[in-house]
């Protein structure tokens, strides 16, 4: 059987995150990892107070999916090498993750991405961290805001922010 990894990031949280859900309502197995990722290009290494973050934050989501009976895979290393391999062990036939907006870590992603789809993995990513995309709003011209004002009235305008999953 065919399992789903989802791959979580800066979303150490079991509400309101959309690639847990998504995963948590497929019949597959689901397999939770969170990546220390400090070695792909352009992602910067954690700080000394990031970090004790971090342990905090991993060990009660670890709890957390303990107590729902499940658990969290902790691993180290290039986010693309450690995935591709964890779908080789799991034989996952589907990798979810919430996105990141940073230029390193949205190409991270669609490398990612490219390689799962030609493998004939699902790969889905989601929004989960902001009210609205980036690229959604923009200014009739097509560029990004630079003023906050008519930036917020665009969004005013905009559909409704996604509900909470």
């Amino acid at each position: 059987m065919a399992s789903t990894i989802v791959w979580l990031r800066d979303d150490l949280r079991l509400d309101d995150n959309p690639a847990l859900a998504a995963a948590a309502s497929l019949p597959d197995p689901m397999n939770v990892v969170y990546i220390l990722d400090e070695v792909s290009p352009g992602i910067r290494p954690l700080g000394g107070a990031a970090k004790w973050w971090l342990h905090h934050s991993l060990s009660a989501l670890s709890a957390d999916l303990e107590a729902r009976g499940s658990r969290l895979l902790l691993r180290r290393g290039g986010a693309a090498t450690v995935i591709r391999e964890l779908v080789e062990q799991t034989g996952a036939g589907a990798v979810h993750w919430n996105r990141r907006y940073g230029l390193p870590e949205r190409t991270l992603d669609a490398g990612i991405k490219e390689w799962a789809t030609a493998e004939g993995i699902d790969a889905t990513s989601y929004q989960a961290n902001l009210l609205f995309e980036p690229w959604t709003v923009r200014k009739g011209t097509g560029g990004p805001y630079r003023v906050f004002t008519p930036f917020w009235r665009s969004c005013l305008a905009g559909a409704e922010p996604r509900p909470p999953a």
